[in-house]
């Protein structure tokens, strides 16, 4: 009975769901996709498509990632120093690559097209340069070696002379009158042959305390070579004594006459008194105080020299006064600028020409140095120009090497055929041959050793820039051109020239600059002013810097605050930084020169840079002849500043200037002229 109610329920349950079946449709899914359930491929990812339908039923598909799209975003070329790269960005996902390209190292040429060039980086758009150092040909004459050995030689030499003039009879004109040929005569030579000799070690001598200057100038922290320098400073005074000594035994002896040929009786006495002064224990000792006061100077760091140098100055004037006086002079003043300078004016001439420079000159300098401070507005590349010339070395410096040398190309002798001399092969064995010095005194200067007659230049750290070049080698070429008169000593040339030949070579490298190099008018303006600053600084600066020195060595004063200073009736060093800054006050320019006295050339160079006023003053003429006339105009006429050797060594300055066809610094004419020139630049 179960059995069969069992069978018959389920056939009940089949036909239902038959019957259901045969009486519905079809069901048909409608997908839709689903921006929720779905993922967009990327990249570096695969995407997924999801699609739903209202059954429930779900599709989905696998979205491949797609990769990336890196298109180049940005390039930068690798350098001699710098890395390269090449970026590339996606741009799809924005994802950055970034490939490095290795820097490309210097590729400096291996010699240069003339030793005066630096060896430039062959690389495109680099300014790398390398300085090729001189060579060695000048290296054993121009290094310092002086021995006891040495000394010994001269006072052996010294004791063979002195020992023949003690032999020899003492003078009697009726015996011993010159003749051209006789016994007395041969003595003569062979004791004139001794004496030569001691002459030569004697300049051996003084040469080597040239080289041992050097040496200390090149490496001032050398104990060592400080002390060999202020050995051989003293030596000197000593033996150049010694060997004056001699001048009276040559007087009192049968050789009187030969000794002393071609010389007036006038002349000769005036020898004798030098001879007597500079030989004098109490002069020698004056004047070793003097060398350790400079030595001392030097020795101090460049803080303590302003600080220090007020007492150390005191005594050195009073001593150099005193030297002076034993000399027959009454101040050292007298004595610098007829004897050392070579001046053919007085310091009492100098009272006039400020005059002229405080009313034409000073203020042009004022406007110069206030638009120079004010110059403002320059773009880096601008700026770049004017370091290029005004402040990077020359050693270092592509763009300022090329064109101080593109500079001394030009310029060249041409009016004595006889010397075929050219600025550029003189630079070139300048700068290869070993006679050339750098270092850590901070200056520049040129000199002729004196026993190989050889001149050499050194540049100090901060005294390399292009305008110094060119400054320092206007002094070097004159040594070069007159070696040959000036070396027997027959002539002489004044301070004031030898400026001439240096600045004057300063204005027409600025000339050349603004008429040959294509600099935006920024640069040039910023490369002028620069320079015309410097040259009426030393115009000014000179005046100002002698008229405190007069001050000084006359122990004198009258112009602003002269009642405070004098009001003890002398100056003392505690009274030396308001005399300065009241001569400043007088010409008007207490801005701009405040404390330059303490910079120094007091001790280094005493009643030197009036030398630098009149100088600058005479050369700036220049300027307005090249802008006017043209540079080769210009050029010419500051050629003839060297050449005139070759019509009359014997020129005195105005004469030079003359024949150079340029106004006297001693005519008002030329300050006026100036005034009005500069004023409108």
């Amino acid at each position: 009975m179960k059995k069969t109610l069992s069978l018959l329920l389920l056939f009940v349950m089949l036909f239902s769901v038959v019957s259901s079946v045969v009486g519905c449709q079809e069901h048909v899914h409608e997908f839709v996709l689903s921006e929720t359930d779905s993922k967009k491929a990327t990249c570096t990812e695969d995407g997924i498509e999801v699609k739903l339908c209202s059954c429930g039923e779900k599709q989905e598909t696998v979205i491949p990632s797609t990769g990336h799209e890196m298109k180049l975003s940005m390039e930068s070329k690798p350098s001699c120093t710098e890395t390269g790269s090449t970026d590339y960005k996606c741009s799809k996902c924005g994802k950055m690559e970034y490939n490095n390209i290795e820097a490309l190292g210097h590729n400096i040429e291996e010699t240069p097209s003339e030793p005066s060039r630096v060896r430039r980086c062959l690389n495109e758009g680099c300014t790398e340069c390398v300085w090729n150092e001189p060579g060695d040909k000048h290296k054993e004459t121009l290094t310092f070696h002086f021995t006891k050995e040495d000394e010994a030689a001269i006072d052996a030499k010294y004791d063979q002379v002195k020992a023949l003039l003690d032999a020899a009879p003492k003078y009697d004109p009726a015996l011993h009158a010159y003749a051209e040929t006789g016994a007395l005569a041969d003595e003569y030579k062979a004791v004139d042959a001794v004496h030569t000799e001691l002459y030569d070690l004697v300049m051996n001598a003084m040469s080597q305390q040239q080289l041992a200057m050097v040496a200390y100038y090149c490496d001032m922290k050398n104990t060592e070579l400080e002390e060999t320098y202020s050995y051989m400073m003293d030596y000197q005074t000593a033996v150049i004594a010694k060997f004056y000594t001699l001048s009276r035994p040559f007087y009192d002896s049968c050789y009187r006459d030969f000794y002393y040929y071609g010389m007036t009786e006038e002349e000769i006495n005036a020898f004798l008194f030098d001879s007597d002064a500079i030989s004098n224990p109490e002069y020698t000792a004056l004047k070793e105080r003097n060398n350790a006061i400079e030595t001392e100077f030097l020795a101090l760091p460049g803080s303590e020299q302003g600080e220090k140098l007020p007492a150390l100055y005191e005594e050195f004037a009073e001593n150099n006064n005193k030297m002076a006086q034993l000399m027959g002079y009454d101040n050292y003043l007298e004595y610098a600028y007829e004897n050392v300078y070579g001046r053919d004016y007085t310091y009492e001439d100098v009272a006039q020409l400020a005059g002229y420079v405080k009313t034409h000159i000073a203020p042009v300098f004022n406007d110069l140095y206030t638009t120079f401070r004010n110059l403002t507005g320059y773009t880096d590349e601008e700026l770049a120009i004017y370091n290029s010339q005004c402040t990077k070395p020359f050693f270092t410096n592509l763009e300022g090497n090329t064109t101080v040398n593109d500079y001394i190309d030009l310029m060249a002798f041409d009016s004595n055929p006889d010397k075929v001399i050219t600025f550029s092969d003189e630079f070139n064995k300048l700068m290869s041959e070993g006679n050339m010095f750098r270092g850590d005194y901070e200056g520049a200067f040129v000199t002729t050793i004196y026993a190989p007659n050889l001149p050499i230049a050194y540049f100090g750290k901060g005294y390399d820039n292009c305008f110094t070049i060119i400054h320092e080698f206007g002094h070097y070429m004159n040594e070069v051109y007159s070696s040959e008169i000036y070396a027997d000593g027959e002539y002489s040339q004044s301070y004031d020239l030898l400026e001439m030949h240096s600045q004057g070579n300063e204005l027409l490298y600025l000339c050349y600059l603004e008429q040959n190099k294509n600099y935006p008018q920024v640069a040039n303006t910023l490369i002028r002013t620069y320079s015309l600053v410097n040259m009426f600084y030393a115009a000014v600066a000179g005046f100002t810097v002698d008229a405190f020195e007069q001050a000084v060595y006359l122990d004198q004063y009258e112009g602003t605050n002269a009642d405070t200073i004098m009001a003890d009736g002398t100056i003392t060093a505690d009274e030396y930084n308001l005399l300065y800054d009241s001569i400043c006050l007088d010409y008007g320019i207490e801005d701009a020169l405040d404390g330059y006295w303490k910079y120094g050339m007091t001790i280094t160079s005493p009643c030197y840079y009036v030398s630098y006023s009149v100088s600058a003053l005479s050369v700036m003429q220049l300027y307005e002849v090249a802008q006017t006339d043209g540079f080769d105009v210009a050029r010419e006429q500051y050629l003839k500043l060297f050449t005139y050797v070759d019509e009359d060594p014997a020129m005195g300055m105005q004469d030079i200037l003359e024949y150079a066809g340029m106004l006297s610094f001693t005519d008002e004419k030329l300050y006026s002229d100036l005034g009005a020139y500069f004023k409108k630049k």
